[in-house]
């Protein structure tokens, strides 16, 4: 299984979180995105549909800043590609309309504060993620949210 991420930014270097409405395990916080459709799209495609559903919006993904090997024991095994969704302004923001059957809700966090909505590993997707995207390199390569590596 393959998923596809987004990381959307705004001139705060604060982060774009959803809420599921029926989460798995935890919180539910997480990154817009979702599952790529098996022989039908690309993961690149995947974060272009998910995001339009998920939050209404139409955006072309910028760079791939990560891939992340997710091998938990109990959950199914995938890799997460995560895009990076640029900046978002005021005027973005407000044309957010989340897929209710879907999602709870949304917000603009700090990463200090995402850390602490996050699970670990989706914490650590999103701190090597925006680690890359600031330092112009990737995309890293992670397993279960940890730099292969380290």
């Amino acid at each position: 299984m393959a998923k596809a991420r987004v990381v959307f930014s705004d001139e705060q270097g604060r982060v774009l979180l959803v809420r599921l409405r029926a989460p798995a395990t935890g919180q539910g916080w997480g990154l817009p995105g979702g599952t790529v459709e098996a022989g039908e799209e690309t993961p690149r495609e995947a974060a272009v549909r998910e995001v339009a559903e998920e939050l209404g919006l139409s955006v072309e993904p910028g760079r791939l800043l990560s891939v992340d090997w997710v091998n938990r024991p109990g959950d199914c095994p995938r890799t997460v590609h995560v895009f990076d969704g640029g900046q978002v302004r005021g005027s973005g923001l407000a044309r957010v309309r989340l897929d209710e059957a879907e999602l709870v809700e949304w917000r603009m966090c700090p990463p200090r504060e995402a850390e602490d909505l996050l699970s670990t590993a989706l914490w650590g997707q999103l701190r090597e993620s925006l680690a890359v995207r600031t330092a112009g390199t990737g995309p890293v390569e992670l397993v279960d949210g940890v730099p292969v590596g380290r």
